[in-house]
């Protein structure tokens, strides 16, 4: 139950078509560079947000010249709902101690032990790269899941269109995120 593309997916029949486009790679603060270019790296997932996340993750491992320490947040509303969970633990275990990843149920059972809820600023100081409060661009947050999800995250996206192309803006950088102590420039809404 939920939204977006999950729901989406749950919702298809065994055999049924689903269509679909690759989109094209994304300029992060002017840059589609992912690799060697943060010292942090930090991701806040909402449901199957973590799917890009987990994308970058990869990459970043499989360089063996990039030495980004990641940490990410995966928030589910049941336990059953994480995604990729046995591929994240072999990340975890591969990682050499750079990956770190914190689940965090909305409705959890009553045997869970991890966090709970939507999240918090303090989630976010325990779980994420620490800001780094210079603007030096050594540090990065992003944040991916529903327009709700990111926008208690970070803030809204504002939908446009530019040259006739549908464009995703920033927009101002409120909720935990703000409140943790980061700046616009270390949170990318994707």
């Amino acid at each position: 139950p939920g939204g977006g593309v999950g729901a989406f997916l749950c919702g298809l029949k065994p055999g049924e078509p689903a269509a679909m486009k690759i989109k094209p790679a994304r300029a992060i603060h002017g840059s589609e560079l992912v690799t060697r270019r943060w010292d942090k790296l930090g991701f806040v997932a909402g449901g199957t947000g973590v799917a890009p996340f987990v994308q970058i993750i990869r990459t970043l491992l499989a360089d063996p010249g990039d030495t980004t320490e990641l940490r990410l947040i995966c928030i589910n509303r049941f336990e059953a709902d994480i995604l990729m969970r046995p591929e994240l633990n072999a990340l975890v275990a591969a990682s050499g101690g750079r990956l770190k990843v914190t689940h965090c149920l909305t409705q959890p059972g009553m045997s869970w032990e991890g966090p709970r809820g939507r999240g918090s600023p303090e989630l976010a100081r325990q779980a994420l790269p620490e800001p780094s409060g210079d603007k030096d661009g050594k540090v990065m947050v992003m944040v991916c899941g529903t327009d709700g999800f990111v926008d208690t995250w970070a803030g809204v996206i504002t939908r446009t269109r530019i040259d006739g192309k549908k464009t995703k803006l920033q927009g101002r950088l409120t909720g935990f995120l703000k409140e943790a102590g980061f700046d616009a420039s270390e949170v990318y809404k994707y």
